[in-house]
């Protein structure tokens, strides 16, 4: 089955974003304007904004492409050989580890600065990147009446995520705490999985 050509417009496209991703880590998304991802990408500006009509708008399509390869790189392998802890703990560490990640944050305070007095499109936003299935939530639903008695995944999903985002990513997209180290991140992922396993785990 051969594969499906590109049309122009979605070349043009992932040129636009390509670029952004250069840009954006090169000089930072406030120094870079649409003038100048128009000219590294090799369109003209009108393109541009056919395509995207704000760089917040271009922001937000960057974070969600950056969460959902994220979770897509996951290496579930090592989960086979870890107990129940050990394995929430894993999954903790890498979604903590993007939360946690410079560029993410930098974007993310673009983002949430464009669409702070534009609630009703901020939840549209957020609804789409929430449907977007992680391996941590995939672990939820597998562990479910195994391991773990959950009565709604969903919101024990959201629950976890709060805990992490809450100590971890909002402080840091306030300017109220610096980047977590290593050692850091392992212990919120740990503190998070026992806190979390000791209101769901089933007794033996």
């Amino acid at each position: 089955m051969t594969e499906k050509k590109k049309t122009r417009s979605e070349i043009k496209r992932e040129a636009i974003i390509e670029a952004a991703k250069h840009a954006f880590h090169e000089f930072g998304v406030q120094n870079t304007s649409m003038d100048k991802l128009a000219a590294m990408a090799g369109v003209s500006k009108r393109t541009v904004y056919n395509h995207f009509e704000s760089k917040e708008v271009l922001v937000m399509s960057l974070l969600s492409d950056l969460w959902r390869q994220s979770m897509m790189d996951v290496d579930l392998q090592p989960l086979a050989s870890m107990d129940l802890k050990q394995q929430l703990v894993y999954l903790l560490s890498h979604e903590i580890g993007i939360l946690n990640n410079p560029a993410y944050i930098d974007l993310s305070k673009v983002a949430f600065g464009h669409y702070f007095y534009r609630p009703e499109e901020l939840k549209a936003q957020a609804d789409k990147m929430s449907k977007q299935e992680t391996a941590l939530y995939k672990w939820l639903e597998h562990n479910n009446e195994q391991q773990l008695t959950i009565p709604d995944v969903s919101v024990a999903s959201v629950q976890l995520h709060s805990l992490i985002k809450g100590s971890c990513f909002w402080p840091q997209l306030m300017g109220m705490t610096d980047t977590l180290t290593d050692e850091g991140v392992q212990q919120l992922a740990l503190s998070t999985a026992e806190l979390f396993l000791a209101r769901y785990q089933l007794n033996d």
